[in-house]
C-alpha cells in the first residue's frame, strides 16, 4: 500500500475521538478517494463521530466502534478486532493516539497501520508520522498521508459536512431575520465562557441586529443554555438538548452567524461555511484547532498560564478563572459585528 499509484485498496480510517476531532479528519478521507479513487474506503468512530459523517460521499462504509458502551472493555476490543479482521482492510490511518486504538489495529492484523510518533505504544504501526504541535489539526491529520506518498495535487483542504436532516420546526421557515446559534456548552468545564456573558452579547446582538437567537447544543448542555437564556432576558429559542445530532447540524448550517466556545461547533460551522466567533480560554487558537477557512474571529485574553493543557480542564489549575472571566461580552459583540457586517 506505500505504492503512490495503488488502486483497489481497502483502507481504513480510524478516528474515535470527539465530535470536532471528527469533522476535523474530512480533508483526509477526501484525499484518500482522490488518491486511490476505486479503493473500498471506510471511516470507524464512536456512535456520535459516526453519524457526523453520514452521507459523506468520498466514503463508501461507516463502523461504529462504542468503545464507551457496548463495546467496552477488553471483551469488546477482541470482538472488534475480530470483526475487523474480516474487512480485510490492506491499510489503516490512525488519526486517535490511544493505546486501545493502537492495540486494536494490531490485533485486526491489519498489514500497514499508519499513526502518530508520539500515539500510545507508536511502535505497533509500521510507520510513525511526527505530530507537529505548531500546525493545524487538518494539516498533521493530512501528515498520515506522508508515507503513501503525501497528498494529491492542488489538492483542496477544505472540511465537509452534510446535512441529513430537516432543521428544527422553528427553522423551517425563513423569515428574513438574521439568525444568531450560541453554544455555551463544552465537554471541557474550564471552556466554557460564563453564561451570564453570553446572555449580554446575546441581547445587544438580538437588539441591535433585530435578530433571532438560538441555543444550541446536547442534553448536556440544556443547564447551561437555561441560564443563558435567563441572563438575555429577551426571547431566544433553546433548542438545547431538543434535536437530535443530525437535526443540530442542520440547525447550525441555518445560522448566519455561530458565537462558541473552543469545541466541536467551531469545526461544524467551519465546515458548513456558517460565520463563527469562538471564545478561547484555557487552550489557545496556536494549539491547532483555530476555525479553518471559514469567515471567523478568536476572542482570548493574554496571560501567562495560557495554555494550560492540550485540553481544558474541570477546575481552573491557578484557582482564579481568568481567561474566562476577562473576557467581556462587549468584546465578542464586536468580533460578532465585525463579520454581521463583513457578510
Amino acid at each position: 500500500m506505500t505504492a503512490e499509484g495503488e488502486d483497489h485498496a481497502r483502507i481504513l480510517v480510524v478516528q474515535t475521538a470527539f465530535l470536532g476531532d471528527v469533522v476535523l479528519i474530512t480533508p483526509l478521507l477526501r484525499a484518500l478517494r482522490e488518491k486511490y479513487e476505486n479503493s473500498h474506503l471506510v471511516f470507524m468512530g464512536n456512535p456520535a463521530g459516526s453519524v457526523m459523517l453520514e452521507g459523506l460521499s468520498c466514503l463508501d462504509e461507516i463502523i461504529v466502534y462504542d468503545k464507551r458502551n457496548s463495546e467496552k472493555g477488553l471483551a469488546g476490543l477482541r470482538n472488534k478486532a475480530s470483526q475487523l479482521r474480516e474487512k480485510n482492510f490492506d491499510t489503516v490511518l490512525c488519526a486517535h493516539r490511544s493505546l486501545r486504538s493502537a492495540a486494536l489495529l494490531k490485533m485486526a492484523g491489519i498489514p500497514f497501520r499508519v499513526g502518530f510518533s508520539n500515539s500510545a505504544f507508536p511502535w505497533l504501526f509500521n510507520a510513525r508520522v511526527p505530530r507537529d504541535p505548531c500546525r493545524h489539526e487538518v494539516e498533521r491529520n493530512l501528515a498520515l498521508l506522508d508515507p503513501l506518498g503525501g497528498l494529491p495535487q492542488d489538492f483542496d483542504v477544505r472540511l465537509e459536512m452534510s446535512v441529513n436532516a430537516s432543521p428544527p420546526g422553528p427553522l423551517s421557515n425563513d423569515n428574513g431575520r438574521k439568525k444568531i446559534g450560541i453554544c455555551p456548552g463544552s465537554i471541557w468545564t474550564t471552556k466554557r465562557w460564563p453564561p451570564q456573558k453570553f446572555g449580554e452579547a446575546a441581547k445587544v446582538l438580538a437588539e441591535e441586529r433585530n435578530a433571532e437567537v438560538y441555543l444550541l447544543g446536547s442534553e448536556e448542555d440544556r443547564e447551561a443554555a437555561d441560564m443563558v437564556a435567563e441572563a438575555a432576558g429577551i426571547e431566544v429559542r433553546n433548542l438545547a438538548g431538543a434535536t437530535t445530532l443530525a437535526e443540530w447540524t442542520a440547525a447550525m448550517s441555518k445560522m448566519d452567524l455561530i458565537i462558541t466556545n473552543d469545541s466541536a461547533p467551531t469545526h461544524i460551522a467551519s465546515a458548513l461555511q456558517v460565520p463563527v466567533v469562538v471564545i478561547f480560554g484555557p487552550t489557545t487558537p496556536r494549539q491547532g484547532f483555530a476555525p479553518w477557512l471559514n469567515r471567523s474571529r478568536t476572542v482570548e485574553v493574554r496571560l501567562p498560564c495560557r495554555p494550560c493543557g492540550e485540553h481544558g480542564a474541570l477546575r481552573c489549575p491557578e484557582g482564579h478563572f481568568k481567561c474566562m472571566e476577562l473576557i467581556e461580552a462587549e468584546q465578542v459583540v464586536g468580533a460578532a459585528r465585525s463579520l454581521l457586517e463583513e457578510g
